[in-house]
């Protein structure tokens, strides 16, 4: 497992290189706090017991800014650790592996064809065949699993429509409708992926990517907005989600969280934004789970076995 991690990260790295992608270096103690509502971070404490920061869970924040103060490059891309509190189980460590990327002048769908060349690649490294390759519409997958319109269902229909599927929820009244949506996801819709394949989703509502670009596509008898985003599923098992970025800076102020009501970081924000001002290059970006691609790779049933050391054996 040792050999297999490291030639899997040596041919992500070409080819990441092979696309003229220039590998960067981002702060693991950061000065900003909780950016995304739903991601707990690690808090650091200096020795005299004063705030120091915390531990990132993406590189993200600063490789934007890396774009934005240096536009003409034609991609950067992280590998390297990342943190997030709580988050331990079969699929999840508190310290796991990411491969983050960002190429300008791509859109959505050249995003797709890089992302699904790199675990192409991968699997050509570890001596297994290309996987087949299915895309899915967002909308479908729910029309066809589950009976309901993902885009209009409300938070009563989407809690009843769980509650039929057999799943069940300590205080639903405290889920809110995307919340909702992301249950009914992952607990209906991706555990019915063929194991062996790679599936591709698109057509996310507009209110699960507050950093992807808006786009508008038909569905049955109505036109929607959907966020420009994807994501790869290698068989039941997220492995990637990516977005075409926002860089309208007015835009993104609007529909990040609101520090005052969500409890963010008002810090991250405000510097993100300043940031976009200067100007963020027409670019995709792409979030890869290192550990996950090599667990689907080589069939393990946990993250546990793919890591040279987890938070239940450090």
């Amino acid at each position: 497992m040792l050999e297999a991690r490291a030639r899997l990260k040596r041919v992500l790295r070409d080819e990441l290189e092979r696309r003229d992608s220039l590998e960067v270096d981002t702060p693991a103690l950061i000065r900003s706090g909780d950016f995304e509502p739903n991601i707990a971070l690690f808090r650091v404490s200096s020795p005299n017991g004063s705030p120091a920061g915390s531990l990132h869970s993406s590189p993200e924040l600063m490789m934007k800014r890396l774009l934005c103060a240096h536009p003409t490059l034609p991609g950067i891309h992280y590998l390297g650790p990342v943190f997030r509190a709580g988050e331990a189980g079969a699929r999840h460590n508190p310290e796991f592996t990411m491969l983050e990327w960002y190429e300008t002048g791509s859109d959505l769908d050249a995003a797709i064809s890089t992302t699904l060349e790199l675990i192409q690649a991968a699997r050509q490294a570890l001596d297994l065949a290309p996987a087949p390759v299915a895309h899915r519409d967002y909308g479908l997958l729910f029309r066809e699993r589950l009976g309901l319109d993902p885009y209009q269902a409300d938070t009563a229909m989407l809690q009843r429509t769980a509650h039929l599927s057999g799943i069940a929820v300590h205080e639903p009244g405290r889920l809110d409708r995307d919340e909702w949506l992301d249950l009914l996801m992952s607990s209906v819709i991706e555990p019915s992926f063929p194991d062996d394949r790679l599936t591709v989703v698109k057509g996310f509502p507009a209110s699960q990517a507050a950093m992807a670009r808006l786009e508008t596509i038909d569905f049955e008898e109505h036109r929607v907005r959907v966020a420009a985003r994807f994501e790869v599923f290698g068989g039941k098992l997220e492995l990637a989600n990516g977005y075409h970025e926002l860089a309208d800076p007015a835009e993104q102020a609007e529909r990040l969280p609101d520090p005052a009501k969500s409890g963010t970081d008002g810090r991250s924000r405000r510097l993100f934004l300043e940031a976009l001002e200067h100007g963020l290059p027409d670019c995709s970006g792409v979030a890869m789970g290192f550990d996950r691609l090599l667990m689907w790779l080589t069939e393990q049933p946990t993250l546990d076995t793919v890591l040279p050391f987890s938070e239940r054996r450090v």
